[in-house]
């Protein structure tokens, strides 16, 4: 089957039935005591994330956002939508800028403890094509390569609260997890820059890369990052996995312009936030298998190629071609991703 057929397949036999008829499950657990870190969490999924979690009482919050006032009035929303009185943390966290994301990771490193990370920052296709300042092309930087760092310089925090006991003696039995914000858009990809000498520099020519398949790339990706990371020694008693929260109605996007098509879809099949937030709380709180994709509350096979040896072996290129860009940004890295 061609890529178009795969894709009409896709749209009629997976994504439109999963955003008419997904039930997704009420979520009932007290996280009192815990700690959990959601970034792009000023607005949109993040910050539903966010509000969900408030209820369910877990004791402290970390928002990573990129604007601090806009932090902060999210912080205010929290509190006053579930009359929250845990502790509510806003740290800055650019993904555009590599020693934005290692200030962030250093910044989690004063927490006594953290329960779960839902790395959820990113951006859709810009409307033009932007380098940032560390040389990268922006979308692939803030959805794959910088995702990918703070990931791996969060997973040592995450395996020390493996050996820490229960916040209290009535709290369940949870592991720490590490849940990356993905999307099902990856079942769209075309990505014919797989076989490149060089997948991330192919990916950062503009000449060679094609605009409109970089967003399905990027959220290639993070099912790559998240299986890659779950293998590592360091991730040992730590569930990672790649969520996909379904397709809502937020500020994700709000500079572009829909065609009427689009615009259709959207307005008739698009979730709240606080519904699609659901899928990534139950990421974050269930034990899936290492690296698992959760979509509708339950986990699902991936993309078929990303499953094939092929796959794997791209997985694999593109991991080590990004663990020697962050070696640049931070030497911890080395010791985080030794198998």
């Amino acid at each position: 089957m061609g890529h178009t057929g795969s894709s009409l397949r896709f749209l009629f036999f997976t994504f439109l039935p999963d955003q008419f008829l997904s039930n997704l499950p009420e979520i009932d657990r007290n996280l009192t005591g815990r700690t959990f870190l959601i970034t792009g969490s000023n607005t949109g999924l993040g910050l539903a994330a966010a509000i969900h979690l408030a209820r369910l009482k877990a004791s402290h919050l970390i928002l990573g956002v990129r604007d601090l006032e806009k932090g902060a009035k999210a912080k205010e929303q929290i509190i006053a939508l579930t009359e929250y009185t845990g502790t509510i943390d806003v740290w800055e966290l650019d993904m555009s800028k590599f020693e934005s994301v290692k200030r962030f990771a250093e910044q989690a490193k004063t927490l006594g403890r953290l329960d779960g990370a839902i790395l959820n920052a990113g951006i859709p296709t810009p409307q033009r094509w932007e380098v940032t300042s560390d040389g990268w092309e922006k979308l692939l930087q803030v959805n794959g390569i910088a995702t990918g760092l703070l990931g791996v310089l969060l997973l040592p925090l995450l395996q020390t609260t493996t050996k820490l006991p229960p916040p209290h003696p009535d709290a369940s039995q949870m592991l720490p997890h590490m849940t990356i914000t993905g999307s099902a858009a990856m079942f769209l990809h075309k990505f014919p820059e797989k076989h490149a000498p060089n997948v991330l520099k192919a990916l950062n020519d503009i000449s060679v890369s094609p605009r409109r398949d970089r967003y399905p790339v990027t959220k290639l990706f993070n099912l790559f990052i998240a299986r890659a990371i779950s293998k590592l020694p360091q991730a040992q008693g730590v569930v990672v996995n790649c969520v996909d929260p379904g397709m809502c109605k937020s500020d994700f996007g709000r500079d572009r312009k829909l065609g009427p098509v689009a615009a259709w879809i959207y307005k008739t099949v698009c979730w709240t936030t606080a519904k699609g937030a659901i899928n990534m709380v139950w990421a974050v709180l269930r034990p899936t298998a290492p690296g698992a994709f959760v979509t509708s509350c339950e986990v699902r096979q991936p993309p078929k190629w990303a499953c094939s040896k092929d796959g794997f072996e791209v997985q694999q290129k593109v991991w080590d071609e990004m663990v020697e860009v962050w070696r640049g940004v931070s030497p911890e890295v080395d010791d985080i991703v030794k198998v």
